[in-house]
């Protein structure tokens, strides 16, 4: 069975969110926001996570909400179902699951900001895969 993990950095120090991913293995950490900047967060912008973490760093956009998507969701355009629906289409539309082999996806995890994934598009990304690709279990971090 391989596993893949996700995590948001919000609330949490970076020595902590480091010890995190090292007690569990990760081999790649796959940045999966629409922008890489966190004003509030500086050790979590993008930069600051590739020179932490070298090579185990991965950018993937392509498996980011569209600003559109974000702007609407923020003005209240839809609830959350809704949010998940337009979203699902989009990973549809990407066909996100031509980018990984089964192997790739084992110790990956995936980085949003969202303290709990409950509520963010990375517990939906590991979803859709885990739909593509059975023999994975999820777990949030």
């Amino acid at each position: 069975m391989k596993t893949i993990y996700t995590i948001g950095f919000s609330g949490k120090k970076q020595d902590s969110f480091l010890e995190v991913l090292d007690a569990v293995g990760i081999k790649t950490l796959i940045d999966i926001r629409a922008y890489r900047v966190a004003r509030f967060v500086p050790w979590a912008s993008g930069t600051n996570l590739q020179n932490a973490l070298g090579d185990r760093y991965k950018y993937m956009p392509e498996l980011a909400p569209t600003k559109e998507l974000l702007t609407a969701y923020k003005d209240g355009a839809f609830d959350w179902a809704g949010y998940e629906r337009v979203f699902n289409g989009i990973l549809t539309d990407r066909q996100i699951e031509r980018l990984f082999q089964p192997d790739d996806l084992d110790k990956v995890c995936f980085l949003c900001s969202e303290k709990t994934a409950d509520m963010c598009h990375r517990r939906l990304v590991a979803e859709y895969l885990k739909n593509h690709f059975p023999d994975i279990e999820i777990v949030h971090l």
